[in-house]
């Protein structure tokens, strides 16, 4: 099969998940239509021999859907997989255009949004409100859902049926693969501990939460200090100097060899996410072996129940036991196995073969 990923986000998260998906289906030729609209960072690079053809998508979004049209009839991929919100109405738009144009040829689209837009905590109601009927008129163009996670899954659900059926919903989980470069069980904590937040400096990773635990822990244990390794996105500065003004170190952006370095030396991380797909952060926390404490919200609770909080005094309480006893008392084993390369490209294969109407064997190279 040949496979044509469009993205207007690739960085970070999402671009790890779409050179996975590549990476892992060897067997299907990947083309890749990108950009970093959504970022203030350029998009991380390709890895090379991973996509037989990548083109850069324009940001504006009429010719974005255009150059979706225009990858399609020069490349002719036998599926269109979209990636995020945006990405995912201009390649939807663009499918219901070469249906209805004289000359053209529709593909199937499978369609993983890496997080809701209609879930963002931090825009007004009537905003959420808009880009869920947009989800909603879009979805019955979709042949096939791929959301990241279960939480993802349960919203996709709930978006609709397409001409009086359901819409096949394949949960493709994030994975980390075996080469991977954090080193599994590598957790070296320094003294005097420290605990930390690794992640973007946004709105959705809620610094003000952050700065109130911080401030619980310190009460109790002075000597605890705090980092948060990342940096903010360029839209608010206000976020990074919060964080400085509450005497929590803000790293800014880090390699990876240095990044994982600073993530292995950490006590504690606590992730503040007000909303999410599912993180890849979480599952790098995980593989280097610190001890981590995730925010309740819905799209963590495949988390183990103790290891979910709720307000910054829970956080708070939860981190200074961890703190203590020096290891982490959740059980994790049923994350981990559900979030496995091998577990992610069976999924990934059935959702290709239900995207174009051939079962597994018989989807052909």
């Amino acid at each position: 099969m040949r496979v044509l990923h469009v993205t207007d986000c690739f960085h970070g998260g999402v671009a790890a998940a779409v050179n996975q998906y590549a990476r892992l289906t060897p067997e299907h030729d990947h083309l890749l239509l990108f950009n970093n609209a959504r970022g203030s960072d350029a998009p991380v690079e390709r890895r090379p021999g991973v996509f037989l053809a990548d083109l850069e998508l324009p940001s504006a979004p009429g010719a974005a859907v255009q150059a979706v049209r225009d990858m399609v009839r020069r490349h002719r991929p036998d599926v269109v997989h979209a990636h995020s919100s945006f990405a995912g109405a201009y390649v939807r738009i663009a499918a219901a255009l070469d249906r209805l144009l004289p000359g053209s040829h529709a593909r199937p689209v499978l369609y993983t949004p890496h997080s809701f837009a209609f879930e963002r905590a931090d825009i007004p109601a009537w905003k959420r409100s808009l880009f869920r009927g947009m989800e909603k008129v879009l979805f019955p163009l979709t042949s096939v859902g791929v959301p990241c996670a279960d939480r993802e899954s349960e919203l996709m659900v709930g978006l609709g049926s397409r001409f009086g059926r359901d819409v096949p919903v394949i949960v493709v989980p994030n994975v980390l693969l075996d080469d991977h470069p954090a080193v599994p069980d590598s957790w070296a904590p320094t003294e005097p501990p420290t605990v930390g937040v690794v992640s973007r400096v946004t709105p959705q990773r809620d610094p003000a939460f952050f700065v109130e635990t911080a401030k619980l822990i310190r009460e109790a244990r002075p000597d605890v200090r705090f980092t948060w390794i990342g940096d903010g996105d360029g839209k608010d500065p206000t976020l990074t100097d919060l964080l400085a003004k509450a005497d929590i170190e803000v790293t800014g952006w880090l390699s990876g060899e240095e990044l994982r370095r600073r993530i292995s030396e950490l006590s504690l991380v606590i992730h503040t996410a007000r909303w999410d797909g599912f993180p890849m952060a979480v599952l790098e926390v995980r593989r280097i072996g610190v001890p981590l404490l995730v925010r309740d919200i819905p799209a963590l609770q495949e988390c183990p129940a103790t290891s979910r909080f709720g307000t910054p005094k829970e956080a708070a309480e939860k981190a200074l036991t961890i703190l203590s006893e020096g290891h982490d008392p959740a059980h994790w084993d049923g994350l981990d196995r559900s979030h496995t390369p091998d577990r992610q490209r069976d999924r990934l294969t059935e959702a290709y073969r239900l995207a174009v109407g051939l079962p597994k064997e018989q989807v052909t190279v």
